[in-house]
C-alpha cells in the first residue's frame, strides 16, 4: 500500500491508488451500484434531457460501468470520459475495448481543470464524483465552460442525512457514529458527504439556470439484498477510516458485525437514497 497522501494535497478524497485494502471489492461494489440503480437513474436522465445523438462529457467515469450505459443511450453520439485515477481508466479501456473510437475518447484528467475545448458537449454527466472534489462551484463552473450553450449538466450525488434506512433497524448507536465518522473524514479532505443540500445553489452560483431535482430511491424488495449488501460491506467501506483514526476501529467493527448479522435475516430490507440534480447553461437558441 502506498504511503497516506497529506489531506492538503489530495485531488480528490476517494481512495488514491493503494489506499482500498481490497480494490477488487470496491470494483464489485461499484458495480452492483449500477446494477441496482440504473433502470431509475436512466429514466430521469430522459426526463432531462439526454436524446440518441448527444456528445456526452462523463466526469468521473471510474471503470467504465456507466460508460457502457451510456453508450447504449446515446448510438449517434459520442461519450468522452473524463477520470483522474489512470488504474480506474484502464479498467474502463479494458471494459470497452470493442467500441468505435469515433463514439468514445478516455481521457485522464480533472474536472477542476479539463484541458477540454469550450462548448464541446450536449450534456455532462457527475455521478457520485462531485462529494469528493475540493472546490465543488470551480468544477461546476469548468463543466459550464465546456458544455454548448443550452446543454444540460445531470448530477447524480447523496446526502448523508438522507441515505437510506434499514429495516427491522438494529438498535446500534454505533451506526451513527460511524456515519458521522465518515462525514468527517470525507470533509478533512476536501469531500462532503452532505452535497446534495448544496448543490442546487452551488449550480446556479457557477451560472447554470432551470434547476430540477428528483430523487432515486433504490429498494431491496425491487433489486434483491444481494445487490444493495456490498454497500454494507463496513470493514472494507470504513478501512482507509480506521487506518487515519484509530478511535474509530471499534465502531466500525461493532457496526461490521451487526451488518453480517443483517443481512443474513430473511426478513432484512435495506432502501437507499440517491439524489438527481438538472441545470441548462443559458442560451438565446438552446438545442
Amino acid at each position: 500500500m502506498t504511503a497516506q497522501i497529506a489531506d492538503a494535497e489530495r485531488p480528490t478524497s476517494y481512495y488514491m491508488p493503494g489506499e482500498h485494502p481490497k480494490p477488487e471489492n470496491e470494483i464489485h461494489r461499484l458495480r452492483q451500484q449500477v446494477l441496482a440503480s440504473w433502470s431509475k437513474e436512466v429514466r430521469v436522465l430522459k426526463e432531462f434531457g439526454l436524446a440518441p445523438d448527444m456528445d456526452v462529457l462523463e466526469i468521473g467515469s471510474g471503470p467504465g460501468f456507466i460508460t457502457e450505459q451510456l453508450l447504449a443511450e446515446v448510438p449517434d453520439g459520442s461519450i468522452t470520459c473524463l477520470e483522474l485515477d489512470e488504474g480506474l481508466l484502464a479498467s474502463a479501456r479494458d471494459l470497452l475495448s470493442g467500441t468505435d473510437p469515433a463514439r468514445l475518447r478516455l481521457i485522464n484528467g480533472s474536472v477542476l481543470a479539463s484541458g477540454l475545448p469550450d462548448e464541446q458537449f450536449d450534456l455532462a454527466h457527475a455521478r457520485l464524483v462531485l462529494q469528493h472534489v475540493p472546490g465543488t462551484l470551480d468544477a461546476l463552473t469548468e463543466t459550464h465552460r465546456v458544455l454548448r450553450p443550452g446543454g444540460r449538466f445531470v448530477v447524480t450525488d447523496v446526502d448523508d442525512a438522507l441515505w437510506g434506512m434499514l429495516h427491522p433497524m438494529p438498535d446500534l448507536p454505533e451506526f451513527d457514529e460511524v456515519v458521522r465518522l465518515r462525514i468527517e473524514l470525507q470533509a478533512s479532505r476536501g469531500g462532503n458527504r452532505l452535497i446534495g443540500r448544496e448543490l442546487p445553489a452551488l449550480m446556479r452560483a457557477a451560472g447554470f439556470t432551470d434547476i430540477r431535482v428528483e430523487a432515486i430511491a433504490i429498494s431491496s424488495d425491487e433489486v434483491g439484498l444481494d445487490v444493495l449488501a456490498p454497500q454494507l460491506n463496513i470493514r472494507s467501506r470504513t478501512a482507509a477510516m480506521v487506518a487515519v483514526n484509530p478511535a474509530a476501529e471499534r465502531p466500525c467493527e461493532v457496526v461490521a458485525d451487526a451488518m453480517d448479522e443483517f443481512v443474513k435475516r430473511p426478513d432484512a430490507a435495506m432502501l437507499l437514497l440517491l439524489f438527481m440534480y438538472s441545470g441548462t447553461k443559458p442560451a438565446a437558441n438552446a438545442r
